[in-house]
């Protein structure tokens, strides 16, 4: 039986918009549901989400990815990026949070909804579900992957200055999947292995 589930993140973040460097409060709650047969796996889906947000997206700095030097320079000056596909408003944050975040739980559990406000939004909450469309947003790989990565390696490093961040993997954390995994979708449940490459 699958279970509906209800979770409110609280993060902060830069943002660079108009040249200026700012900190933003975000609240988000998202909707989502148990897929998996497993409770370990929905708790490993759970912690991943949670450390994604805020060990990962939290004081990074969010701005265009068109900002090319300007991510070089944060880049190379050590800090974390999280470079957007345009101009990081609150809209756009919370859809790459519904990509991003359903990648790494990698279906144990589904997100079906985003809300999202900000500090700097006015607290103006913006909705994103599952079924909205978004083909007019060019997303980057990162979105889609299931690692712990926010922004693409060339953009977090210039030629001169290799970034210090290192991006581990979720075994390193100790949030791998077991070997042999249960993923169930409605009443079907479905056994696979979800062998993951060491170096992730």
């Amino acid at each position: 039986m699958n279970v509906r589930l209800q979770k409110t993140l609280h993060f902060t973040a830069g943002v660079w918009y108009n040249n200026v460097l700012q900190m933003n409060n975000y609240v988000v709650r998202i909707h989502l549901y148990t897929n998996s047969a497993s409770p370990a796996d929905q708790n490993t889906a759970f912690e991943r989400l949670k450390y994604f947000v805020y060990y990962e997206l939290d004081s990074s700095i969010l701005l265009d990815q068109a900002e090319t030097d300007q991510c070089s320079q944060f880049g190379s000056a050590g800090l974390k990026i999280t470079p957007m596909p345009g101009a990081p408003f609150d809209q756009l944050v919370g859809i790459m949070l519904y990509y991003k975040l359903n990648a790494i739980m990698e279906q144990r559990l589904v997100i079906t909804d985003v809300e999202i406000s900000s500090s700097m939004g006015e607290n103006l909450v913006y909705l994103h579900d599952e079924d909205e469309d978004t083909t007019d947003i060019v997303k980057p790989e990162w979105w889609t992957t299931a690692d712990l990565a926010h922004c693409d390696t060339n953009q977090a490093q210039s030629d001169k200055v290799v970034s210090i961040n290192r991006t581990g993997s979720w075994h390193e954390l100790e949030l791998g999947w077991p070997t042999d995994a249960k993923v169930e979708s409605g009443n079907i449940v479905v056994f696979a292995d979800f062998k993951r490459n060491d170096t992730e």
